[in-house]
């Protein structure tokens, strides 16, 4: 419970940061690579923009996609797994696109999405998706079929529930926890993988700010101004810090061993 409190303030504060301080910067080339001081607290880029807005709004960025991706595959993954025990719904072909899918590391999907569309948003959240939904779709299909053997799903068939409400009812409640782990591990998968894109040119299109996008800025002047490297990957870091803490938390069986 506390890692996961720890975990949700976290989030909450680097949101708080994002939406209060967050924006695309003035571009100013007087300013270019000035070092963080009391106006400029994280310093400027190689444009003269304000680091610290668009360290905010990356973050926010991040969080937007990571967010898209986690529900997206949540429910999509779900809603998949439930319609493979109607009769009749094409279960091996759900099959075959999990498998499809997995083949194809989701990074080198949302490349070649990329490819096709362009740099954008929906894009890369719709090809980091894909396979958190195939994820999420193996996992809650697999967790359903156990219940669905359990004696008191037969006893609510015999007494003449229908299918529907057996899924809300009796399937889906202990369907949750399992399908919001992997959620949240497909939230983390999203942020890392929009920031590689990003990095490489290929995610977040210009001039939305990307924590991926302002490391790839500071490669050229890392020795130089190491303040463009240290923050982006500083956010990122937390980031990841905060949705593992949670992440842990939905995965630990016994709350008392949190206090250990």
């Amino acid at each position: 419970m506390r890692r996961r409190v720890a975990g949700l303030a976290m989030m909450i504060l680097l949101l708080v940061f994002s939406v209060s301080f967050g924006g695309l910067g003035v571009v100013d080339t007087s300013l270019r690579l000035t070092p963080p001081s009391g106006t400029m607290p994280f310093g400027t880029d190689t444009l003269g923009r304000s680091l610290l807005e668009r360290v905010a709004a990356g973050t926010g960025t991040s969080l937007f996609i990571g967010g898209i991706v986690a529900i997206a595959s949540f429910a999509l993954g779900i809603l998949l797994a439930l319609c493979c025990f109607i009769p009749g719904f094409p279960r091996r072909v759900a099959f075959i696109f999990a498998d499809a899918v997995k083949a194809v590391p989701s990074i080198v999907l949302a490349l070649f999405s990329a490819s096709l569309s362009g740099p954008g948003i929906l894009s890369l959240a719709v090809s980091l998706s894909l396979a958190h939904i195939a994820d999420i779709f193996r996992t809650s299909y697999s967790r359903a079929s156990a219940i669905m053997k359990e004696p008191y799903i037969d006893a609510a068939r015999c007494a003449g529930v229908g299918r529907m409400r057996i899924f809300i009812t009796h399937v889906l409640p202990p369907l949750l926890p399992y399908a919001a782990m992997q959620s949240v591990s497909s939230f983390l998968s999203a942020v890392i993988g929009e920031a590689t894109l990003s990095f490489l040119g290929c995610g977040v299109p210009v001039p939305i700010p990307s924590l991926g996008s302002i490391l790839s800025e500071a490669r050229s002047v890392i020795l130089s101004s190491p303040w463009m490297m240290f923050f982006p990957a500083s956010f990122l870091l937390l980031l990841g810090i905060a949705i593992n803490l949670i992440a842990f938390s939905l995965s630990d069986p016994d709350p008392a061993s949190e206090r250990t």
